[in-house]
């Protein structure tokens, strides 16, 4: 993520060829594409994975750390912090159409970036997918005092008609969260991605402990968030400065 997050910083100040932004947004969609591939492959050949780490949090039919203050904080302030980062870059874009030149360490197709991030994972991607698959979370499962049957990653089932399983959304919403990383100058992007990814995972994997999401549902959901976000940054990176040109002038119009 922070690796074509950087890029946006040569290409606005002209150091990057719309080519060599091209190819390199081009190889990172192949990394992640196949890591996408590759983790579906292991899930649905070996389905029981998620059942194994499931148990691993569970005593008898109960997740013995669902009620743990420290990781309900973790939760309540990656939730709650959602409204205002989009809320923020909003309120970003906006400005600059009425105050174009007082933003400019922020152009707007960094905030730009950052919503179309939430927009396309944990809205488009995620809340399509959990209608579509209908996957039943692992504490609604007859392995944990559910009455549900267990299906495998991918796996159409007709169990869950709502606020299902596959992909996690708040997996998701962490991973969009890394979009903030364009808003970090440069010299100091390395030192920000090297804290809030693992800030990411660790929420996305706060659910697997609380039974709330297999570990598929969050690594997928992370996974497809971050494949969209390199998809959308493809586009914004090649036409940042027309997209800022637009914005800014929208007031003149």
């Amino acid at each position: 993520m922070w690796k074509f997050a950087s890029n946006s910083w040569s290409a606005g100040s002209g150091q990057m060829r719309p080519r060599q932004l091209q190819a390199t947004a081009d190889s990172e969609l192949a990394v992640i594409g196949m890591l996408i591939v590759w983790t579906s492959f292991v899930f649905v050949v070996f389905p029981k994975l998620d059942l194994a780490v499931a148990r691993l949090f569970a005593h008898g039919h109960a997740f013995w750390l669902v009620e743990n203050p420290r990781l309900k904080a973790v939760r309540d302030i990656a939730r709650q912090s959602q409204p205002y980062i989009v809320g923020a870059m909003a309120v970003t874009v906006v400005l600059h159409v009425f105050l174009p030149r007082r933003l400019r360490f922020c152009p707007p197709h960094k905030p730009l970036f950052v919503l179309l991030s939430f927009a396309a994972g944990p809205l488009l991607i995620v809340q399509t997918l959990k209608v579509a698959i209908g996957r039943v979370r692992p504490r609604d499962l007859i392995e944990f005092g559910g009455t549900a049957d267990f299906t495998p990653v991918w796996q159409f089932s007709g169990a869950c008609s709502r606020n299902c399983s596959f992909p996690s959304g708040e997996a998701a919403a962490a991973a969009a969260a890394l979009s903030l990383l364009i808003l970090v100058p440069a010299r100091h992007r390395w030192i920000a991605a090297a804290i809030m990814v693992p800030c990411s995972l660790f929420v996305a994997f706060n659910r697997v402990i609380f039974g709330a999401h297999f570990l598929s549902d969050v690594m997928l959901g992370w996974l497809l968030t971050m494949f969209a976000m390199a998809m959308i940054w493809r586009w914004i990176g090649a036409n940042s400065r027309a997209i800022d040109r637009y914005v800014t002038r929208l007031m003149f119009k």
